[in-house]
């Protein structure tokens, strides 16, 4: 074999080697390369769908939450635009500068259950602005909340003690001590439960006490403006800091009011609600109630209504309310039994218009 013929075949024993050699490279780091983003895609798929596992309800765990707020029959039915108008229990967990305005002594038992959220809340709250010298005004609740049990398992205590002062006829100053208590069960990871994958046990979100400041003024018979502020200290994305004011009129036959809070503590920037609500009194007996709330933060609109039998000695209220414009909607019921005493003989229950 010549020099030319020899040459030839050495270039191509080189160049098919070289072919052989590449493309037995290339299609193992092809194989390899897509075996693994076929793993990495698996566990990608698999975590969410664990995670979502975790959340049987249909609605987010912020709405659900509803900034811990405890929802009476009276609040819920008018949107909760309450801050300037509530007096009795509701003054406890709105603004508690009210209690001192009205003449009562009413214990409240109340329970409330949404099914998109799985919430359930009861409670029992006591006021009594009444049998003391002094005019101070004094009051406690109690209440158990669990949204999700089957899943993220958000249970929470609050504790409630509250004292108004009425300084002269027309201004009231009042505070609220509140003791939180919050547990929930983490979400696992693509794996089960363990240390490796979700990186802690269950155990206590918040476990703190706080406290809420207001301040209520009448103008004349029928103008009433309340300002107050939610979570002063040991503020937490579940025990926000919030300023609320509001303003409200009343006749002895209906009243409305208007109230704006911002929310300091729970996102990034500062988000708040709009809430107005109405109440018509009939019959002295028969209470109609409707509002309508839009919360910036969470970007829903919420109307609401309720109703309410009121006698001189005792009251049950139901109201509801339920979001229409939401991406996940939450509908929220409320019935709240009350009982009115008044050792000074009164009969009058302090809701009407005409004795707030």
């Amino acid at each position: 074999m010549n020099a030319a013929c020899q040459e030839r075949v050495r270039r191509a024993t080189a160049e098919n080697s070289s072919r052989r050699v590449g493309l037995v490279r290339v299609r193992a780091v092809r194989r390899s390369g897509a075996a693994a983003a076929a793993i990495a895609a698996a566990l990608v798929a698999l975590a969410p769908a664990r995670a979502r596992a975790q959340t049987t309800i249909s609605t987010s765990p912020e709405q659900a939450y509803d900034l811990g707020q405890i929802p009476t029959a009276r609040a819920v039915g008018m949107g909760g635009a309450l801050n300037a108008l509530g007096v009795s229990t509701s003054a406890l967990y709105l603004n508690p500068a009210n209690m001192a305005l009205a003449r009562v002594y009413h214990i409240e038992a109340l329970g409330a259950y949404s099914p998109e959220a799985k919430r359930q809340t009861y409670g029992l709250s006591v006021v009594d602005s009444v049998d003391n010298s002094a005019h101070v005004a004094g009051g406690f609740g109690g209440n158990w909340s669990e949204i999700d049990p089957s899943g993220l398992h958000r249970l929470w205590t609050d504790l409630r003690g509250a004292l108004a002062l009425p300084l002269g006829n027309n201004f009231a100053l009042g505070a609220t001590g509140r003791w939180l208590r919050v547990d929930q069960g983490l979400a696992e990871g693509p794996f089960g439960k363990s240390l490796a994958s979700d990186g802690t046990p269950n155990g206590q979100l918040v476990n703190a006490l706080t406290f809420d400041a207001g301040a209520t003024a009448t103008i004349g018979d029928s103008l009433r403006i309340g300002v107050v502020g939610h979570n002063l200290v040991n503020a937490s994305p579940l025990a926000p800091t919030t300023g609320v004011a509001g303003i409200g009129f009343q006749t002895p036959v209906f009243s409305v009011e208007a109230d704006g809070m911002l929310d300091f503590t729970t996102y990034s920037s500062v988000e708040g609600r709009v809430m107005v609500g109405g109440e018509l009194f009939l019959a002295d007996r028969y209470a109609i109630r409707a509002g309508y709330g839009y919360d910036t933060g969470l970007k829903i609109s919420t109307p609401s209504l309720g109703f309410g039998y009121i006698d001189p000695t005792w009251a049950v209220e139901i109201a509801v309310r339920h979001d229409i414009v939401a991406e996940h909607a939450e509908t929220l019921g409320v019935v709240s039994l009350r009982y009115f005493y008044d050792a000074t003989g009164s009969t009058t229950p302090a809701d009407e218009p005409d004795t707030l």
